[in-house]
């Protein structure tokens, strides 16, 4: 999508703040009904051998974007989720309820367990809870005259929930697969589950890591390397433009279907998700 379109419809939602429910609605049972992942990263996920033992991580669950993701390309995968936005988890806890193969919490992943305020974004009384981050200065970064048309600062409000966090290295997870969205607490989170990553190793998607200099370097003295993919597979390479990033230790590689011969530059073109209308400002932070 254009920059000036993706700007134009976050404008018109803005004054149409009255609609949200119905448009989460709308996007959470079109995405079912289609089996279609709301980012393109996640189509790698049919790349993971349905046979390796491990759950799937989904820290920063919003509104169950992910778990619906994970879902719909690995529908037999147990997927456990973590929301610090209490009010958010507990829609998703009777979303799911009865679902064995999720589970959700109502608290966010950090270094250390703490209770926190979570700074949520909104713009002419739309919530942007998707842009909420424990940092208030992250939380307010994108809503400017660059992203919208006729921004008024008056209209910015940021809402504060408190919360809790944990750590993941108390979760006694064996993952497989972790996506890690929590607005540049990204650090946090890995530096929290060492001890888990350093044992299970599970392939990591990571919003824009590219932005995350200090994590890039953690990341790698662990071993892991970033892969991008195609419709053959998996090869290791850089992405680009992509919002998230993927990246794994060799010993996954070896366990994941890889592109023969490297893979070609990716293209996914083929695997677009319907991201046309996905507008919470979920867009590299350099935007």
């Amino acid at each position: 999508m254009k920059p000036v379109t993706r700007k134009l419809i976050r404008t018109i939602q803005s004054q149409l703040f009255f609609l949200k429910e119905a448009r989460d609605s709308f996007y959470y049972h079109t995405r079912r009904i289609l089996s279609q992942p709301h980012e393109t990263e996640f189509y790698a996920l049919e790349f993971i051998p349905d046979e390796l033992p491990g759950c799937y991580v989904d820290v920063g669950a919003n509104q169950g974007q992910s778990i619906e993701s994970i879902k719909a390309i690995k529908p037999r995968a147990r997927v456990v989720s973590f929301e610090a936005n209490r009010g958010l988890a507990q829609k998703l806890q009777a979303r799911y309820r009865g679902r064995s193969d999720i589970t959700v919490h109502a608290y966010g992943l950090s270094d250390q367990p703490d209770e926190r305020t979570l700074f949520v974004p909104a713009y002419r009384k739309f919530v942007y809870d998707g842009n909420a981050s424990f940092d208030r200065d992250n939380a307010l970064a994108l809503y400017n005259s660059h992203n919208l048309f006729w921004f008024s600062r008056a209209k910015l409000e940021l809402k504060e929930l408190p919360c809790s966090v944990q750590r993941l290295d108390d979760q006694h997870l064996e993952p497989l697969f972790m996506k890690i969205d929590v607005q540049g607490f990204e650090h946090r989170v890995v530096l929290g589950g060492l001890e888990t990553i350093k044992r299970h190793e599970p392939i990591l998607m990571i919003e824009c890591l590219f932005d995350q200099p200090e994590l890039v370097s953690l990341l790698q003295s662990l071993g892991y390397d970033e892969y991008v993919f195609d419709e053959t597979g998996l090869s290791r390479g850089k992405s680009r433009g992509a919002v998230n990033q993927i990246v794994m230790t060799e010993r996954r590689a070896r366990q994941v279907r890889l592109a023969p011969d490297g893979g070609r530059a990716p293209n996914l073109a083929h695997h677009t998700a319907q991201r046309l209308m996905q507008t919470d400002l979920k867009t590299p932070r350099t935007e």
